[in-house]
């Protein structure tokens, strides 16, 4: 398979390889998001990307397949709750991550699939499914009560969310665009993937190189 998996700590120190996968995510990132918000009259907000604390990309060699931004939220910290981020959401969507005994959360943000790995005919894996399925991973791996995106309803991000078992707990508007806040707590079981994912996923997360959390 020439499909890999990377989760690159943005604190921690970068070797040149991983600056140039940053960079990648950055402009298809800045290309696609800019050109679709501009068509809405809104305007991308470049810090969004910077403060994502990982980037998880999945590779085909050395191409950039997709990826998403991770950033890890609180509600028990001020600090979180000030966070735009958080403020966008509904004071019904806190009480209800909180009824799910959700206070972590890993914020899944910018789902984003390279043009070329976006059709049936391109062939392979189902590229977003596999980075959302793998950000479960992470989500864990990190210690953090739960998982949290605001998915597009235009472009049917939900419904991906809804075929891995993500649960609506709102909807808001952001850059314009009706989205669905969906959740899922640590301790809800992801519904079974087909087993050509399934094991795409897992000979992804078993290969993926070993990246430092934080610099030196």
């Amino acid at each position: 398979m020439n499909f890999s998996y990377r989760l690159i700590y943005t604190i921690g120190a970068k070797t040149e390889q991983e600056i140039s996968y940053v960079n990648k995510c950055f402009h298809l990132w800045s290309t696609e998001f800019g050109a679709d918000l501009a068509s809405r009259g809104a305007k991308l907000n470049h810090d969004e990307f910077q403060r994502a604390r990982v980037i998880a990309v999945v590779l085909k060699d050395d191409e950039v397949a997709g990826f998403h931004l991770y950033s890890p939220f609180d509600l028990r910290e001020s600090s979180s709750l000030e966070h735009s981020y958080v403020r966008a959401m509904s004071e019904e969507a806190k009480v209800k991550l909180q009824e799910k005994n959700i206070n972590s959360f890993l914020a899944m943000e910018y789902l984003t699939v390279a043009p070329g790995f976006r059709t049936k005919e391109a062939g392979g894996p189902k590229v977003a499914e596999l980075i959302v399925r793998l950000g479960l991973k992470v989500m864990a791996e990190l210690g953090l009560e739960g998982a949290l995106g605001i998915a597009r309803m235009d472009r049917k991000v939900n419904f991906l969310g809804d075929l891995i078992g993500f649960t609506e707990i709102a909807q808001i508007s952001k850059y314009n665009n009706l989205c669905s806040v969906m959740v899922m707590s640590k301790h809800e079981t992801p519904r079974e993937a087909d087993e050509f994912t399934k094991k795409t996923v897992d000979a992804l997360w078993g290969g993926k190189p070993q990246s430092s959390k934080i610099a030196a």
